[in-house]
């Protein structure tokens, strides 16, 4: 059996040079590492532009790259700006599989805690909130829940791109088709019980409940997140992912308890909030949410508190804010070839193929041309243990 260290030398070193059938790129640095594989920066050699690999040990037993490349396609067809672009990918036999993406910023966790006071001003907390959920009801018109909203999976784009006041998702090693498009539209039925997915200090209800989560558990989760940036912390911010009762008991406690709900939203709109979490708490497993409404609910708040589209935010206080403004769709679920699923082995087999593709491609038209011629956390997410 490989032991860690023997594993992890498999992964890129620094300076090593990794070839696709499209370019050559260098190994910079390591971003960061966790189960999956890990995330480097590099330099495209043709250009010497700089980039991201995300990497995936090819003995990896939860193979994640090909749920990222099916979600990053969904992106590009709606143009959604929120979401990496898989620009190339390929596999070092034997070792790993990669994809070559954007390189973006710090996530939203580091950005939080950059704060002398912890916690983002209040306009910045409203708007990267807006963004956060037009791009989960991005992820939704797709037809996958993310099931691990958080602020290490969120992050901003790089200053060098003038994307640093766009914020893009992560992270989608849990995400969960819950359509059934070989069968249509329908949404999966719900499992008895379900194993637990997420990241405690942020899981909604369901998770923690063990019961299968659906679309209004990706916004709960953004409820919890959005509220620790804006008050500066959560009541249960103390305590570790080994007292999940102890944490669901306190989200329990925040429907009922005057006192543990004001604490909750100390710092916070409070009214708008309190909407906010009385709806999504009125939802079913079926429902499709309100986005515009919950988005509505974010721009009261802003306008009750005198905040301009244009006020600055907190990593870039000298320059107007020049993010994107735009309200959420309805999540009405798109059409979207995607690759592989269940029954897909391997992500480095199906390259292959593609590659023999190509060759009998070339050879059919050689027969017939002419002769001339893509925070982490401070808590891990549970599951799947991913450290960025």
């Amino acid at each position: 059996m490989m032991s860690s260290d023997e594993a992890d030398d498999v992964l890129p070193r620094e300076d090593e040079m990794l070839k696709t059938k499209k370019d050559k790129y260098k190994v910079i640095a390591l971003l960061g590492k966790g189960g999956y594989g890990a995330v480097y920066s590099v330099l495209r050699m043709s250009d010497s532009e700089k980039f991201a690999i995300k990497c995936e040990k090819a003995t990896a037993a939860k193979k994640v790259l090909l749920m990222d490349c099916n979600v990053m396609k969904g992106a590009t067809q709606i143009k959604s700006r929120h979401f990496c672009t898989v620009l190339d990918r390929a596999n070092v036999k034997d070792r790993f599989n990669f994809v070559v993406m954007k390189l973006i910023g710090k996530n939203l966790w580091d950005l939080r805690q950059d704060r002398p006071d912890g916690r983002f001003t209040l306009g910045t907390a409203l708007k990267t909130a807006a963004q956060c959920l037009v791009s989960i009801e991005h992820l939704h018109s797709f037809g996958y829940l993310h099931r691990d909203i958080k602020p290490g999976n969120f992050a901003a784009g790089r200053k060098e791109s003038n994307e640093h006041h766009t914020i893009f998702m992560l992270d989608f090693g849990l995400c969960r088709e819950f359509v059934k498009r070989a069968e249509g539209k329908d949404m999966r039925a719900p499992r008895s019980t379900a194993p637990f997915r997420g990241t405690t200090r942020y899981a909604p209800l369901s998770a923690m409940l063990q019961q299968d989560q659906s679309r209004k558990d990706d916004i709960e989760s953004w409820l919890y997140m959005v509220v620790e940036w804006t008050s500066g912390g959560l009541p249960w911010r103390k305590l570790k992912a080994h007292d999940r009762e102890k944490v669901l008991q306190y989200k329990q406690d925040v429907r009922t308890k005057a006192d543990i709900l004001d604490d909750f939203f100390y710092n916070c709109p409070k009214k708008e909030f309190t909407r906010i979490l009385k709806y999504v708490d009125s939802l079913g497993y079926y429902a499709v949410p309100d986005y515009k409404f919950i988005y509505y609910c974010v721009q009261h708040a802003a306008t009750a508190n005198k905040i301009k589209d244009t006020d600055p935010i907190d990593w870039d206080p000298d320059r107007p804010y020049y993010g994107p403004v735009e309200a959420p769709g309805d999540g009405k679920v798109i059409d979207l070839e995607v690759e592989g699923g269940a029954s897909t082995k391997d992500f480095s087999k199906r390259h292959a193929k593609e590659k023999d593709t190509s060759e009998e491609t070339k050879k059919a038209k050689k027969k017939t041309a002419p002769s001339t011629g893509a925070s982490p956390n401070k808590e891990k997410t549970e599951i799947k243990d991913v450290k960025k």
